[in-house]
Formats: structure tokens, C-alpha cells, sequence
């Protein structure tokens, strides 16, 4: 069943033959655009206003036909001239307004068709690196999953390559979605018991209860205990809506999952968020943990925000830790949980302690 249909589907980004239509902001990017396409002999067909130009093309030459359309654009002349790929000989209608972009978002998705290829042959894997509770550093207390991609040659492609394509190639929706999924069953594949921590990215989200439902399938799918499953809001920083942010955070919490806000003291607004978000966990950003110990102005910050969750009753993470002073600096001023390298590296499995 699909309950969002633009995050269920990962569409194709151009029919194999079709035409592609342009609406250049000014005069000046019309003649530029035509002069790209007379240096490669292409044919363009213009309204009487020269308003419109459209053209025909048949894969794979789209690549270098929008490339030689492209060379002499500026970054805004790219972006404000709108596009739109047909089917051959379709015409646009009404309802293909919706469908109208810019010819710098289809010049990089077809950069970024590989991400496509990847989503829809379900190549997306999970590391997941453990956390710990201070009172028990033997055992996990959680793992947090962390997507990978598996190029076509089998080398891993990092979240961030991922997740950078995604944003140009206005494939965000489908990564986030799948990656949620990926998450979730990789994790019961790969035998990992205990909390998990999911990441998710709100902008990715428009409207919680369609776009999340799926992820709870997955949940259910996998026979998880919901209470065991910690959704975790990163690029807090970057939220534009405090309001939808609070809204989907809402959505999680009545459907039974825990929710936590990654990379809180990486400034202002974080913390602002607090009060209207409520968060059962936040994770102190790891700029402020590297070398804790030996900054006094980090100390102060760090002890704060401990002491404020604490007030609020909100459980902390402590994440980035690779030396022993920054893990005995965090137990001396009762931080909840641990994480980093110093602890556990991410792993394609669970962690086990070598007493184990």
C-alpha cells in the first residue's frame, strides 16, 4: 500500500525519446540557450514571443544535450529557467504545471541518476554504532542505524554523497523514506536488539501522519517493540517550521516511538526548539565534546546543558567521544549516555563486548 505517492515512487527522470521545454527569464539567456544549441546543429522550435523553446532529444544524449544548452548559463540563469521534459509527442497540458522545474535541478538529477538506480534496486545498507548508558559501558544501551549506499560496483557510497544528491536532484523524499525502512530491517537482519535510533530528515516530511505511516509498517513488519524505537531529528539547525518540526515529532510520539534532537549547542536555535519540541533525548553536538577536558568555555556550556535536561527531564547523549578525558570529564558531570569512536566504531553488526 502506498500512503504517499511521492515518497513511495522513485520516478524516472526522463522518457527515452521526448521534448524538453525551457522558459528563460530574459532575452539575454534565450540567446545564450540558443547559441549552445546551434553549436551542437539542434533544431528549436520557439513560440512566437520566444517565450517558449522546446526541443527534441533522445537518450542517452539528454546529458550532453543540456550540458551544451548549460555552458554559458550563470548559477541563476540556470536555476530561474524553468523546464520540463514531455513524452514524445505529448504537448504540455494543465496539469503538467506541477511537474515544471529548473533546468539546474534536471541537469542534476540526471547527474544524480545513478541515486535512482540505487533506490529502486533497494541498495541501501546500515552500519550501526552503539550507545552507551555511563552506568553500564559493557553493554549497549542502543545502537543508532546509519545509511550507506552500495554503488553498482559494490563500493559504499556515505550518507553525506547521498544525501547531497538527493537535495539537487529533488530525490530527498524517496532517500529519507527508503533509508528509514533500510534502517529498520537491516537492524533485524542483522540480529540488533535493544533501543535503535532511526534518523530522519524533517524537510524530507510534508505531512506526518501519509509520509511517516510507511516507516511504521516497517516497524510493525519487523515485529519491533514501538518504545524501542528513537526517531532522530538531524540538521536541527536547519529547520525552517518549528511548527511542522513539532508536529511530526507529535505524530511519532502518538504512534509510540521516542524522539531526540541531534547536535543541540550547535547553536542558538537549537536550544530554543526545546521549549515547543519537548525531545525525550538530546545529543549534545560533538564540536562542544572534542577536547571538553582542556576548554574551559566548552566545560561551562556542556555542564549547562546537562543540567537544564535534566530540569526539563530530558535524557542526554554525549557524542563524538575519542579520548578517555572527554568520557571521564562527561561521567564526572552526569551525562546519561555515551557515544563515539572511543566506545565503538560503526559496524555492519552489533556490538559485543569481548567478554561476550
Amino acid at each position: 500500500m502506498s500512503y504517499c505517492e511521492k515518497c513511495d515512487s522513485v520516478p524516472e527522470i526522463a522518457p527515452k525519446m521526448g521534448t524538453l521545454y525551457l522558459w528563460p527569464p530574459v532575452a539575454h539567456t534565450t540567446g545564450k540557450i540558443l547559441a549552445g544549441a546551434k553549436s551542437i546543429d539542434l533544431d528549436v522550435e520557439k513560440s512566437a514571443s520566444v517565450a517558449t523553446l522546446s526541443m527534441r532529444y533522445s537518450r542517452p544524449g539528454l546529458r550532453a544535450l543540456i550540458d551544451a544548452l548549460a555552458k554559458d548559463l550563470l548559477p541563476e540563469e540556470l536555476a530561474d529557467t524553468k523546464a520540463l521534459i514531455m513524452a514524445e509527442d505529448q504537448v504540455p497540458e494543465i496539469d503538467d504545471i506541477a511537474r515544471i522545474t529548473s533546468l539546474s535541478a534536471i541537469r542534476a538529477a540526471i547527474g544524480a541518476e545513478w541515486l535512482g538506480s540505487m533506490l529502486r534496486d533497494n541498495r541501501l545498507n546500515s552500519v550501526f554504532q552503539p550507545i552507551f548508558s555511563t552506568q553500564d559501558l559493557s553493554a549497549p544501551f542502543a545502537h543508532e542505524c546509519l545509511i550507506r549506499g552500495e554503488a553498482a560496483d559494490g563500493s559504499v557510497i556515505n550518507p553525506a554523497q547521498l544525501f547531497e544528491a538527493a537535495q539537487s536532484a529533488t530525490l530527498l523524499f524517496q532517500l529519507d523514506r527508503a533509508a528509514r525502512a533500510a534502517n529498520v530491517r537491516n537492524a533485524t537482519k542483522a540480529g540488533v536488539t535493544g533501543n535503535l535510533f532511526i534518523n530522519f530528515t524533517p524537510s524530507s516530511i510534508y505531512d506526518p501522519d501519509s509520509c511517516l505511516r510507511s516507516t511504521i509498517d516497517v516497524v510493525e513488519e519487523c515485529n519491533i517493540d514501538r518504545n524501542k524505537i528513537v526517531f532522530e531529528v538531524i540538521e536541527t539547525e536547519k529547520v525552517r517550521s518549528t511548527a511542522h518540526l513539532s508536529a511530526i515529532l507529535e505524530s511519532y510520539r502518538a504512534s509510540g516511538f521516542r524522539v531526540a534532537l541531534d547536535d543541540v549547542g550547535s547553536g542558538y536555535s537549537t536550544l530554543n526548539l526545546l521549549p515547543e519540541l519537548r525531545p525525550d533525548i538530546i545529543k549534545i553536538d560533538r564540536e562542544l565534546i572534542d577536547h571538553v577536558d582542556h576548554d574551559n568555555y566548552k566545560q561551562v556550556i556542556v555542564s549547562k546543558l546537562i543540567g537544564l535536561a535534566k530540569e526539563l527531564d530530558i535524557e542526554v547523549i554525549a557524542e563524538g567521544i575519542e579520548r578517555q578525558e572527554e568520557l571521564d570529564f562527561l561521567i564526572d558531570h552526569n551525562v546519561d549516555f555515551v557515544q563515539g569512536f572511543l566506545l565503538g566504531r560503526p559496524a555492519s553488526s552489533p556490538y559485543r563486548s569481548s567478554e561476550s
